[in-house]
């Protein structure tokens, strides 16, 4: 298990760096100094390996997310850790990456959007509600506001908006949470949101 969280977290590295594409996997036993019977003993193909480094960020994401969520704060101080997290993990994200996903690793993308979209219904739908109770958010249907919210993410934050339009992907992150946060809050949540961005 050692063994293979090792292989894990260096690949991740490489991938960062290098993309999934132009990341071999000679290179990957070679720069560790094991064999590729190794790696081969945990990982059956470079796709599977490639889908276990983004499995172990998203599992990470999912956590975070989900501890936030049932957390004791309030609805906005929620939606502001959650754009942290967010933003955290597209640092992880170049644009070596996204081109890659796009070209040669759709699949992967596929993956991660379905992840996405259970994860928003999820979560939001939780902090929607209880948004609604404090009167942070804006008291329309939550399935409304939901939609709006998993649609625009989609729409944005995706290899291909992002590679067509040269938007990093930390831009297109900022930019679309803080519409999307800004507008499902009333005047008095936007009041707290602003006061928690600044500080």
């Amino acid at each position: 298990m050692q063994e293979r969280l090792k292989i894990l977290n260096f690949s991740q590295t490489q991938f960062v760096t290098s993309g999934f594409y132009n990341t071999t996997m000679d290179q990957i036993a070679r720069e560790m100094r094991i064999s590729k019977k190794t790696i081969y003993k945990h990982f059956r193909t470079k796709d599977d390996l490639i889908r276990a480094c983004v499995d172990q960020i998203t599992s990470g994401v999912k956590k975070s997310i989900e501890q936030i969520v049932d957390g004791g704060t309030s609805s906005v101080e929620k939606l502001n850790s959650i754009g942290k997290v967010l933003l955290n993990v597209t640092l992880k994200i170049n644009d070596k990456w996204l081109g890659d996903l796009k070209t040669h690793y759709f699949f992967i993308w596929e993956e991660i959007d379905r992840f996405r979209e259970v994860a928003i219904n999820k979560n939001f739908t939780k902090i929607i509600e209880q948004g609604q109770e404090e009167g942070y958010i804006v008291d329309y249907p939550s399935i409304a506001i939901l939609t709006i919210i998993r649609s625009s993410i989609q729409a944005v934050i995706n290899p291909e908006f992002l590679v067509n339009n040269s938007i990093s992907i930390q831009e297109a992150a900022k930019v679309t949470l803080n519409i999307i946060f800004t507008g499902i809050l009333t005047k008095k949540g936007k009041k707290l949101y602003k006061k928690l961005k600044t500080e």
